[in-house]
């Protein structure tokens, strides 16, 4: 029933625990060549989530290409103290999305945007160009803007991106927190990927629910990242037909707090219900919050819809896209729990997509019902009319 415990992660040897001196050049990193099977034999995937975990910490990493460096540091960590540290470095560049430049009033296509920033830039001016205040910001300089970024942009900004993290870096040239740094090089950033399919099952107990007596639940942990992933068994769901499963991303304030501003709530506990009264289903909760921005970045989009974003909008002003999430982990668990048959209890064609290009067999969906009120409304409405979900009346099999 649970994913193998000794599964091994193909890592290569790791050379990215030593720390960096401050002597060390700047990196503008050259357009590389390189062979998919050369750089199959250089990437170091277990150096680059390190360095992930380090940007969730608010700590500094380091970008290396040969014997340069360039040091990164994620925006919505930054402090007072470590902005004036590293205004005394030198040049400082800020790394953005192309969803963000966008909204800065720069198009560059789907790649990494970046600023130079000018001498005794303030935090707050950071935070404002990277999204972390209101609709009113200033453009920047359009002689701000580089005109070719390197890869060690777009090696950072996939870090970011991986972190679930707001899509913004400082770029400077060397660490200024002291201590150890670690590192990876910027072919382990672009082109190592940290599997959320690989799992590893942690423990698993039965709870009674008010709407429902039978219920197991099964935790997940992302063996190459923090995430847990529950697999809500409710009743017993009879493996030998299609099974009834819905796909439920966490939603902190509608699950837990009630919201009125989503229809979270209302469709996990009816899924609930709905699947004891059939007598069987899965629910597989995936931690995925805010469309897999997070909880932190899904409260800052909420003040951008106060302002008049909807959505959709919003995420892409933080300089997301529309949709971030995955479903890996989802397909791992299916499998693991036997599952190979489904019915989909969801609105989102994506979500159906997703899982049969992953191998699941979604053979039909049935509707997830939701009640219209005024601070939903129009929530609702973008979903249907933005990212293409379906009414209770609409088929997508």
């Amino acid at each position: 029933m649970y994913p193998s415990a000794s599964k091994e992660a193909r890592l290569q040897p790791n050379s990215a625990m030593s720390s960096y001196s401050h002597h060390q050049e700047y990196l503008t990193v050259p357009r590389m060549t390189r062979s998919r099977k050369d750089m199959s034999q250089t990437i170091d995937p277990l150096a680059a989530e390190r360095c992930i975990v380090e940007l969730q910490r608010g700590r500094e990493a380091v970008l290396t290409h040969g014997s340069r460096s360039i040091a990164v540091i994620l925006v919505e960590t930054l402090t007072p103290a470590m902005l004036r540290a590293i205004s005394e470095t030198g040049d400082v560049q800020l790394v953005l999305s192309a969803n963000r430049s966008k909204a800065l009033g720069r198009h560059v296509g789907s790649g990494a945007a970046v600023l130079t920033l000018p001498a005794g830039v303030s935090l707050q001016s950071i935070h404002e160009l990277a999204g972390l205040c209101s609709l009113q910001q200033p453009l920047p300089d359009i002689d701000q803007w580089q005109t070719s970024p390197g890869e060690a942009s777009t090696a950072a900004l996939r870090l970011a991106q991986q972190a679930h993290s707001l899509p913004a870096l400082l770029l400077y040239s060397r660490p200024v927190g002291g201590g150890s740094v670690l590192s990876c090089s910027v072919d382990d950033a672009l082109h190592g990927s940290v599997d959320t399919s690989d799992l590893m099952a942690l423990s698993r107990t039965r709870i009674p629910l008010s709407s429902a007596d039978s219920v197991e639940l099964a935790v997940f942990k992302e063996r190459h990242g923090s995430a847990e992933h529950v697999a809500i068994t409710v009743g017993d769901p009879d493996l030998s037909r299609p099974v009834t499963v819905r796909l439920h991303s966490s939603c902190f304030t509608g699950d837990i707090l009630g919201s009125m501003r989503c229809d979270c709530g209302e469709q996990l506990t009816g899924a609930i219900a709905s699947m004891a009264r059939a007598g069987g289903g899965l629910i597989l909760y995936m931690s995925q919050e805010g469309r897999g921005i997070g909880l932190a970045s899904k409260l800052r989009a909420y003040q951008l819809q106060d302002e008049g974003l909807d959505t959709i909008e919003a995420n892409q002003n933080l300089g997301f896209g529309d949709d971030e999430r995955r479903y890996q982990a989802a397909t791992t668990i299916l499998n693991e729990l036997g599952v190979r048959r489904i019915r989909l209890m969801t609105n989102n064609p994506l979500k159906i997509e997703s899982l049969r290009r992953e191998g699941i067999d979604v053979v039909g969906r049935l509707p997830s019902h939701a009640t219209v009120n005024e601070h939903n409304a129009r929530y609702l409405k973008t979903k249907r009319e933005r990212a293409g979900h379906l009414s209770n009346s609409e088929s997508f099999v």
